[in-house]
């Protein structure tokens, strides 16, 4: 086992998929997790902003939040707010969502998913994505 602490953001407005989110990196047994919930694109962006001393090793964001960001996705806000930060260059950034075009819109911005629809049949899922990440 990995013994320095993994940090992860998890930007979900959710309160479900919180407990759902929060039940699965509880159980995780691979490393050392420490996660925050926020349940908005911007104070998830607040939350990074104010970390800049002590990263987060992993962002996890929905897609559909707050709608102040369109004709963008308030997930798709944040991963391009996230970019523009030099210290998170190389963080990884994983959109999990229910959204119908949740591949071509992480294919765009570069960074993984997982498909909500996946993660209720497949929570294993979840670990395979830890697993590639932190392993």
């Amino acid at each position: 086992m990995d013994n320095q602490v993994k940090r992860i953001l998890i930007a979900e407005d959710s309160a479900e998929w919180q407990r759902f989110h929060s039940s699965l990196l509880k159980n995780y047994d691979k490393c050392k997790l420490e996660f925050n919930v926020c349940s908005s694109a911007t104070d998830a962006l607040t939350l990074l902003q104010a970390s800049l001393n002590n990263q987060y090793d992993l962002i996890i964001t929905d897609l559909q939040m707050e709608t102040d960001f369109v004709p963008d996705f308030a997930g798709e806000w944040l991963v391009k707010q996230v970019k523009m930060l030099n210290q998170y260059a190389n963080v990884p950034i994983v959109i999990v969502s229910a959204t119908y075009n949740i591949a071509f819109v992480a294919h765009n911005l570069g960074v993984k998913y997982l498909s909500k629809r996946t993660l209720v049949n497949n929570p294993d899922s979840y670990y395979f994505m830890l697993d590639e990440i932190f392993c």
